[in-house]
């Protein structure tokens, strides 16, 4: 197990201390050897610790060993200092954030002792800190609609579910609803638990006795979504001046489903996430405030690349959009999509399309964890969007261009002043048919490379009858790389002194469209599944010199017949590997 320790960053210590081991002399630091005391004591105060009575060694060499003796890991730190840039541990892979320890400034209002009323601090932004349900008694006036729901939650979570309990009503709707959501129980059994609950509670009891009722509590801290109407057929969002519309104005499809009476239900509805909430809130909880900062308050390591923000790209583009780059709270998005089927292979076919946006200004620890990937689109079925993701995608490009061209003012709660925060989309991560569809570029037949385009080498196999691009990346070689000469390694007696094709500059490409309107079963093996067949090994005879992988004759000396027998690649997987169960992390 892994453990996971938050390095108190508000701490006495300058917090570049775990990677400020040695002094100009070779000796320890001593502010080094005081911030190994700090984190072994600190460490040793957690639950975690108290109850295994181990602690993984985070230094460079033992890559989180764990150790019952705690002066082990000192000495191990002492010896080889922290790995890289590993201010933040995680428990069993769970995020967690310590803004402050105790007796600090923040913990002085009283509230930091319940979780939940952080939770309600932190959804409904800085603008209500300091504020109690003691305030709002007080209060020489009614409060304007979006306070008086603040302290309607807050009282929710000081209330006890009866006299005498130590949940609070809101600790035990969020659990309630957690449980619903995490084990898909239905509405029907949740409200007989619901009921259940509250006629085995005191009389006097403040629990709901259904699950809509339990809903209402929880109702303040949801996101904002939208829920617009789509054209069956995907081509048209009955959106903003045309929500009115009754016909699809591209193929005149009805909007709504024949009723007879009741409310009218559209036939194909797009669910969409705002993001803007969602990155105002990283700034409104002080631990996550400060990550946002790490891509340029990190020490680096040169020749060491442990996150986009050490890679060129990140650097080219703080080059080219220098006011961009030069507010360190600006957000760097990746978007990532691709299509799954929520009712697996037993369930009838439809192919869902979820969008993901990712703030990469957090470190390697979080940028990738669950809750820090913002689910923006829900694009439904039962068809693949193809090349209509576009019409999908508007909602979300025209809030990308509002946060690009004006921003969101935003308060960042760990400096404690309002900054206007702008967002850039810097690139996307999907497999190469989603590759197509965002990008709009053909990723199929001859011109499929997006690097190549008409420049491409590419060539129709004689049996297989399939497009190839075999030994067309030896071309992107330095000029005087040996595989260049090598004429047996692939393509038989070719060597490539061609020059890689030209990279065209994003006015360049807009210049030439604008005037435009299975893997596994590869590696199983499958019969009618996978390409690796006769086909392909008779075309591989033809340009490649790798004779283990040909085709030869097997029926034997007693047949008149030829039996070709096509040898197993390297990547086929054996009988016994074929039949246990892949695992892709």
């Amino acid at each position: 197990m892994v453990m996971y320790l938050c390095v108190d960053l508000e701490m006495n210590l300058d917090p570049d201390w775990m990677y400020k081991r040695l002094d100009s002399d070779n000796y320890l630091r001593e502010t080094f050897v005081e911030g190994v005391k700090e984190f072994i004591t600190y460490t040793c105060e957690r639950e975690y610790y108290k109850q295994s009575k181990l602690m993984n060694c985070p230094c460079i060499k033992c890559k989180l060993v764990p150790y019952k003796d705690v002066d082990t890991i000192r000495i191990h730190l002492y010896m080889h200092g922290f790995r890289p840039n590993y201010y933040c541990w995680s428990c069993h892979g769970e995020e967690y954030f310590e803004g402050t320890r105790e007796g600090d400034e923040s913990s002085s209002s009283g509230l930091d002792s319940n979780p939940y009323t952080n939770m309600i601090m932190d959804a409904f932004g800085p603008q209500f800190e300091g504020l109690n349900e003691e305030g709002f008694q007080n209060l020489e006036e009614e409060p304007h609609p979006e306070a008086k729901k603040f302290f309607d939650m807050l009282l929710n979570a000081q209330k006890p579910l009866y006299d005498g309990c130590k949940e609070s009503l809101l600790s035990v709707a969020s659990r309630v609803t957690n449980l619903k959501c995490e084990y898909n129980i239905p509405h029907r059994a949740v409200d007989g638990f619901t009921s259940l609950m509250r006629d085995i509670c005191p009389d006097k009891s403040n629990m709901t006795d259904t699950f809509r009722a339990t809903k209402k509590l929880l109702k303040g801290l949801e996101l904002p979504h939208q829920k617009i109407d789509v054209c069956p057929n995907g081509c048209f969002l009955f959106w903003k001046d045309q929500s009115h519309l009754q016909k699809c104005p591209v193929c005149n499809e009805d909007r709504y489903k024949k009723r007879a009476k009741g409310k009218r239900v559209a036939k194909k509805q797009l669910i969409y996430f705002p993001v803007t909430p969602r990155l105002q809130r990283l700034y409104a909880v002080k631990a996550t405030a400060t990550e946002m900062r790490w891509h340029v308050e990190n020490p680096r390591e040169e020749g060491i690349m442990a996150h986009p923000c050490d890679g060129e790209a990140w650097k080219h583009f703080d080059n080219t959009y220098k006011e961009f780059a030069a507010e360190p709270r600006n957000v760097r998005l990746g978007l990532c999509t691709d299509g799954f089927s929520p009712f697996g292979n037993s369930g009838k076919s439809y192919s869902c399309w979820p969008v993901i946006l990712t703030p990469y200004n957090l470190p390697p620890g979080l940028c990738m964890k669950r809750p820090f990937l913002f689910l923006s689109l829900i694009i439904p079925g039962p068809k693949s969007p193809k090349g209509k993701l576009d019409v999908y995608l508007q909602p979300l490009v025209e809030e990308l261009k509002q946060l690009w061209n004006v921003g969101a003012m935003t308060y960042d709660v760990s400096k404690k002043q309002n900054f206007n925060m702008k967002a850039a989309l810097v690139w996307t991560v999907s497999d190469f048919p989603a590759y197509g569809m965002l990008s709009g570029c053909s990723t199929a037949g001859r011109l499929a490379c997006p690097y190549c385009m008409e420049n491409t080498k590419s060539f129709t196999l004689k049996h297989g009858h399939k497009q190839t691009w075999f030994d067309c990346h030896r071309q992107f070689l330095p000029e005087d790389h040996v595989f260049r000469k090598n004429k047996s390694g692939f393509t038989k007696n070719k060597a490539e002194y061609s020059p890689p094709p030209p990279r065209f500059s994003g006015d360049e490409l807009w210049e030439r469209v604008s005037h435009l309107p299975k893997t596994i079963d590869h590696f199983k093996n499958v019969k009618g599944k996978t390409k690796d067949n006769k086909e392909a090994r008779k075309d591989l005879a033809l340009h490649c010199k790798r004779r283990r992988l040909h085709l030869h004759d097997d029926s034997g000396a007693s047949s008149s017949k030829t039996k070709d027998k096509m040898p197993d690649a390297p990547f086929t997987l054996s009988k016994e590997k074929r039949d246990q169960e892949i695992e892709i992390p």
